[in-house]
């Protein structure tokens, strides 16, 4: 089984070229975050790619997605 790599599919998603670039679209990834099946990546990448996007711990970014998902479905659901 091949593993997905958060990385390249959000380039692709938001177009963007350089892995570097990424921290610099941080709204656009996190609307993109909210759309992808996340536990569709393995948790250490996971981790990762929040330290290096975000600057915080993947279980906060969680915790977030899980407090929109109770306040409004509509927001983290596409």
């Amino acid at each position: 089984m091949v593993q997905k790599d958060i990385f390249t599919v959000i380039q692709a998603k938001i177009g963007c070229d350089r892995r570097t670039e990424l921290p610099y679209h941080k709204r656009e990834i996190w609307q993109e975050i909210k759309k992808l099946p996340l536990a569709a990546y393995p948790l250490n990448q996971l981790e990762e790619f929040s330290h290096f996007v975000f600057d915080v711990d993947y279980a906060v970014l969680v915790g977030i997605l899980s407090e929109l998902k109770g306040r409004d479905l509509s927001l983290c659901m596409k």
